[in-house]
């Protein structure tokens, strides 16, 4: 159950407070969303308890903060009294209640003394306390339930000072049940050209809806002390995809601290359990480059991947949110088909993007070790030899990476080596279309 501050006594009669249009909202990528909306308030004189409905049923009360325009605000409490059948009878405690078995054979009547999972305690009207087991109940009714129960999340806020008339309050929460995701597109154009572009994928799982909200969207990890503690399990929802109506229109991109932040235009309507759908970025000409990576000893083959510099160049010439990235490429009916997802990391612009893509069809390698004798007691040398296979119509070059654990020198190969990295050793090796390379190394080996 969601922890929230001490209920409110009813000091005077609960004032309703109206939403104005427009909230404006900050999502994140983590669940997580800073909410901030204008109330127009009808104050009744001197002390006011205010309800606000109308909020988030995933709301961190702790982040509860509400200004307003006039007076002074002596307490504040997030309710929600009935999220579930167990917060209400937590709340019917000391009331009088009428449980029905499942059979129907059995009914008790008294005062409600205690409530959890498993178990109700009533004290009936003789005095005598019955315990009565959750499992076997069919009903369980509240003859006299509290009038003020909240049957919706609300806030309640008490007023000092305040004079009769209209007046306003600035309110501001932050809560799960918003996020944004990026799915990026790139479709192959040629060996080495592509089309990149971008949408932003928005969900709201808040219990409400944000009518004509400006919105901004945060790219990086935002750090927390903790999560809010969430609500008890949310129903099974389901999620309707669509395109926003001026999906034309790209947001506006900035940065801010050490994130960046996007600005949508024009407002947005964020119903609950809905996903939209909107443009990021659009479709862009970059360079890629195929890449061809063999693992020593890997039982995949030989790894595809494309590299590309995000400069104004050559890439998008954009900060790039972290997200999914869909491969397409034309078939020889030119029709697109997928060729692989991936993922890419918040990339700022001018950084290398490398896309794992999977492991390539036309391309083979095999390893065996031929040789290996002992020098001396703490030193051993060995011989390998990789043979490498072009099925594809185009040249390619196959980088080769064998690991080199400790104090590992290479005293002979068919192809020169380098070691970028102190456990690595790589190899470049052109492969023709159509052919077939033996690479071959010696090294030793000493610990």
């Amino acid at each position: 159950m969601t922890r929230r501050l001490p209920s409110l006594a009813l000091i005077a009669a609960l004032v309703p407070a109206a939403a104005s249009a427009g909230p404006s909202l900050t999502l994140y990528t983590s669940d997580l969303g800073l909410v901030k909306e204008s109330r127009s308030l009808d104050y009744r004189g001197g002390r006011d308890t205010l309800r606000l409905e109308g909020v988030s049923n995933r709301l961190d009360a702790s982040s509860l903060r509400l200004v307003p325009s006039s007076g002074k605000l002596a307490r504040l409490a997030y309710r929600f009294d009935v999220a579930t059948g167990d917060g209400l009878l937590e709340k019917a405690i000391g009331s009088r209640v009428r449980v029905v078995s499942k059979t129907g054979e059995r009914v008790t009547e008294g005062t409600l003394l205690s409530a959890d999972g498993s178990w109700l305690v009533v004290r009936g009207d003789d005095g005598a306390l019955s315990t009565l087991s959750r499992e076997a109940m069919q009903e369980v009714r509240l003859a006299k339930p509290d009038a003020a129960l909240s049957l919706k999340p609300a806030i309640e806020a008490v007023v000092d000072g305040t004079k009769r008339g209209s007046g306003s309050a600035e309110l501001q929460y932050l809560t799960g049940g918003l996020s944004w995701s990026a799915e990026h597109t790139l479709v192959r154009t040629g060996e080495t050209t592509a089309q990149w572009s971008a949408a932003v994928r928005v969900e709201n799982t808040t219990g409400r809806d944000y009518r004509d909200a400006n919105v901004k969207l945060i790219a990086g990890d935002v750090s927390r002390v903790s999560a809010p503690m969430p609500m008890p399990e949310m129903r099974a929802m389901k999620v309707n995809a669509l395109m926003a109506g001026d999906a034309g229109v790209a947001p506006s991109e900035q940065a801010f601290s050490d994130f960046h932040l996007y600005t949508l235009p024009g407002v947005v309507t964020l119903r609950d359990r809905e996903s939209q759908t909107l443009v990021l970025l659009e479709p862009k000409t970059v360079a890629v480059k195929p890449l061809y990576v063999y693992r020593g000893g890997s039982a995949g083959g030989v790894q595809w991947r494309l590299e590309m510099v995000n400069s104004a160049k050559d890439g998008t010439g954009a900060p790039l949110p972290a997200g999914r990235v869909r491969c397409y490429a034309p078939d020889a009916d030119k029709d697109l088909q997928l060729t692989g997802e991936t993922t890419v990391k918040h990339t700022a612009v001018d950084e290398k993007v490398t896309l794992e893509m999977g492991y390539a069809f036309d391309l083979a390698a095999e390893r065996k070790q031929t040789s290996e004798r002992r020098v001396s007691d703490r030193e051993r040398e060995y011989s390998v030899e990789i043979k490498l296979r072009n099925r594809k119509p185009v040249d390619v070059t196959i980088r080769v990476e064998e690991p080199a654990n400790g104090d590992i020198d290479v005293i002979k190969s068919s192809i020169p080596v380098s070691r970028e990295e102190a456990n690595l050793l790589k190899f470049t090796v052109p492969v023709a279309a159509g052919k077939e390379v033996l690479l071959t190394y010696t090294a030793r080996q000493r610990w």
